[in-house]
């Protein structure tokens, strides 16, 4: 197999022309180098072209971009416990950070987004599944509303809480 024939398994055929005689060609190449391919470009979520070409239609799977391919994979199941243990980590940081406080997302310039319309925006753009925005929410209810402190206010009752006395400050006041 030739470097461009292998480039062409994993990204698909360029504009110009396919490096395979025909379709038989390109999927005789792909099961007979699968493993190699799959090792090389079979993570972190995603799945080389010719795995969506070959095989995930066998499963009832169409590629739907790879702007959701991760959430794709990770709701057929068919990724490793590591692959989907990585993504579910990496989302969870996407959920948390929708939630912190004055947090906004910009879908476009001049278009600023606040509160649930941005969380929501957020999470479609980071690719997470519904599942997981269900769950997250279902527990984020169950312990009720989160208060968010500013870090002052928080440094100020860890230190009440060591020494048992407010801290002094050293700012200039105005008169």
């Amino acid at each position: 197999m030739t470097a461009s024939q292998m480039q062409e398994l994993w990204l698909g055929a360029n504009h110009n022309r396919s490096h395979f005689v025909n379709d038989a060609d390109r999927r005789e190449m792909w099961w007979s180098n699968r493993d190699r391919i799959m090792e090389l470009w079979g993570c972190h979520g995603r799945r080389p072209v010719a795995w969506w070409f070959f095989e995930a239609p066998e499963m009832g799977l169409r590629y739907p971009g790879s702007q959701y391919e991760r959430s794709v994979l990770w709701e057929a199941g068919v990724l490793s416990e590591d692959e989907r243990a990585a993504l579910e980590r990496e989302w969870r940081e996407a959920w948390e950070f929708c939630w912190r406080p004055n947090f906004f997302h910009c879908a476009r310039p001049g278009k600023i987004y606040n509160g649930d319309e941005a969380r929501v925006r957020h999470l479609v753009w980071a690719d997470v599944p519904p599942e997981l925005v269900y769950k997250w929410l279902d527990e984020r209810e169950r312990c009720g509303p989160v208060v968010c402190e500013p870090q002052e206010t928080s440094q100020r009752v860890e230190a009440v809480a060591e020494t048992g006395q407010e801290p002094v400050s050293h700012e200039r006041r105005a008169s």
